[in-house]
């Protein structure tokens, strides 16, 4: 199949990366019909990018990089292609593919649309398992341009985490991944009516529970055994404000930012507050 005619920076660079592995050139120069600067909206033709030792150095017109460039670097001719930076995705779920249930069966439920598939995630597949998927995931993402993924959640106990951490020791390849750990939400939210003698067995996997301020801070520290790089709340009435207060004051306390999982009126200008 035929690369299309936009691609991505992160995508030929990665190319590149691999490629120059092979011979182990210190610099890479990549060169190509145009850039895509979105600071400004215009595009550069032509356009050459050098790497040095995995990070961009320069960028600019092709007889302005390659004379800084040294001289042992390997060049990589892209032809008509065009270059864009990197994507950043704010909100992701790696280890997570729900296919949603045919219309007959949601009704037959009390989870909706996304819960039957996220409770055959978590209870019908293993940690490893899960994380093996989040790999492939993680790969298509960058592939697909996105060199920066914030994961919100759905992972697992500490499945993001780790996925990151195999990414930044080179084992397997992926976008720089911002993890959150398990999402934090009231109990009855996301799952119900599971049997009771496995329920909540299930939903530690996934979720930790806030019943209370003190609750809220336990549930930020949990997620900081695993080295979490962000919070994730799901604000729903059901959490009350003392509750959100904890939680952001607790994350904010070991340099966390929080993100907020709303949909009503209250709960957004709850979590605003």
């Amino acid at each position: 199949m035929r690369n299309p005619p936009m691609v991505t920076l992160a995508l030929m660079l990665l190319a590149a990366a691999e490629a120059a592995a092979q011979s182990s050139p210190a610099a890479t120069l990549v060169k190509a019909a145009r850039l895509i600067d979105p600071r400004t909206g215009n595009a550069l033709a032509p356009a050459a990018v050098l790497v040095e030792d995995g990070r961009i150095k320069e960028v600019g017109a092709p007889n302005q990089v390659q004379g800084d460039a040294p001289a042992t670097a390997r060049v990589v001719d892209l032809g008509s292609a065009t270059l864009l930076p990197g994507l950043i995705d704010g909100h992701r779920h790696l280890l997570l593919d729900v296919i949603v249930p045919q219309e007959a069966q949601v009704k037959r439920t009390f989870n909706g649309e996304f819960e039957p598939g996220l409770l055959l995630a978590v209870a019908g597949m293993t940690p490893s398992a899960r994380v093996l998927l989040g790999s492939q995931l993680a790969r298509e993402a960058l592939w697909s341009g996105f060199t920066t993924a914030r994961n919100v959640g759905h992972s697992g106990v500490d499945g993001d985490a780790a996925l990151r951490d195999a990414i930044n020791a080179g084992r397997v390849p992926g976008p720089r991944i911002l993890a959150s750990g398990r999402k934090l939400i009231a109990p009855g939210e996301y799952f119900q009516s599971l049997n009771p003698a496995v329920a909540a067995a299930i939903v530690e996997q996934e979720f930790l529970l806030i019943n209370g301020a003190d609750s809220a801070r336990r549930a930020v520290r949990s997620n900081l055994f695993y080295n979490v790089d962000l919070i994730k709340v799901a604000l729903g009435d059901d959490l009350t404000q003392a509750e959100m207060s904890a939680v952001v004051d607790e994350a904010h306390r070991q340099q966390l930012k929080v993100a907020v999982h709303a949909v009503s009126p209250a709960s957004i200008q709850g979590s605003v507050r």
